[in-house]
């Protein structure tokens, strides 16, 4: 008797499909329990040819492989975004170095802005208040390459003095391709550390950063 597999392979292939993942994928143990239900079916007279035997089994293993490297590649990824609150904790006393692009003023005075170069370049400033709008351009020239600080007069670009509050600011150091932001840094001493959200944070001067917003750590003595 030979049998015509088209229809048994299709309804096989949509049973297993409607129990994994709404139909989206195909795992291993279907793709198993599909060649058993070909070994099943197929022709005595012309039964699978060695090769093709070979084939399903290598795109089987194959499958596994995959399956074992998502799996892992996963968990890694995992581990990697989770907080150790131990490993957070010995910051606590460290000196660290942060990106930082936040400039507070108060009674006019704002803080120093500091960044860093790694070699001589044209740098700009600009101030931006909390709706994103330029409000101060500030063209520093040709700047020699190490760590600068530059003070903001509270001022915006007519002169004029705006109001307390936390601004926001961009570094950018002027190549031939345009204008490149390398932002700001800050550094202190981590007095504390926070997890929000599942995020870790450390306190640095009275302000809280993204542990992810860390560029240096050093002992405090060595600063």
């Amino acid at each position: 008797m030979i049998y015509n597999l088209d229809n048994v392979y299709y309804s096989t292939l949509q049973g297993m499909r409607a129990n994994t993942s709404n139909g989206k994928t195909l795992d291993k143990e279907a793709f198993l329990r599909l060649l058993i239900q070909q070994l099943e079916m197929q022709d005595p007279l012309e039964p699978m040819e060695t090769k093709d035997m070979i084939s399903q089994l290598s795109q089987l293993t194959s499958l596994e492989q995959i399956t074992n490297l998502t799996s892992a590649v996963k968990d890694f990824v995992e581990a990697q975004t989770s907080v150790n609150p131990a490993q957070l904790a010995s910051l606590i006393g460290k000196y660290v170095v942060v990106k930082n692009n936040t400039v507070n003023l108060s009674n006019g005075e704002s803080e120093s802005i500091i960044f860093n170069l790694d070699q001589d370049a044209h740098v700009v400033i600009q101030i931006l208040d909390e709706n994103g709008n330029v409000i101060r351009t500030e063209d520093l020239g040709n700047v020699q390459a190490g760590v600068h600080a530059w003070q903001w007069d509270g001022r915006d670009d007519s002169g004029v003095s705006v109001e307390d509050g936390s601004y926001t600011y961009n570094v950018y150091k002027v190549t031939s391709e345009g204008m490149e932001e390398i932002g700001g840094i800050e550094g202190g001493v981590v007095e504390a550390v926070q997890i929000k959200n599942g995020e870790g944070y450390v306190l640095v001067n009275g302000y809280l950063y993204p542990v992810n917003s860390i560029l240096e750590i050093s002992q405090e003595g060595d600063v």
